[in-house]
């Protein structure tokens, strides 16, 4: 069970990014904190791709499709 864990990474990586990105923001490099941002969405978008990948294994196998 993946349970909170992968929850618990999402939040704190959003956290790291929101931190970052005002950092860099106030620094004036408007560019690289879109680009930090941009990465951290990368991140996050992977994991949830690769939980949608086992939840639809998942399905097939309680439903015998395929």
């Amino acid at each position: 069970m993946m349970g909170l864990d992968i929850l618990f990474k999402i939040a704190g990586v959003g956290i790291l990014i929101s931190v970052f990105h005002t950092a860099l923001k106030q620094a004036g490099k408007e560019d690289m904190a879109h680009l930090c941002t941009l990465a951290g969405f990368a991140m996050v978008l992977l994991w949830v791709v690769q939980l949608l990948g086992r939840l639809f294994n998942t399905v097939q196998d309680v439903f015998k499709l395929f």
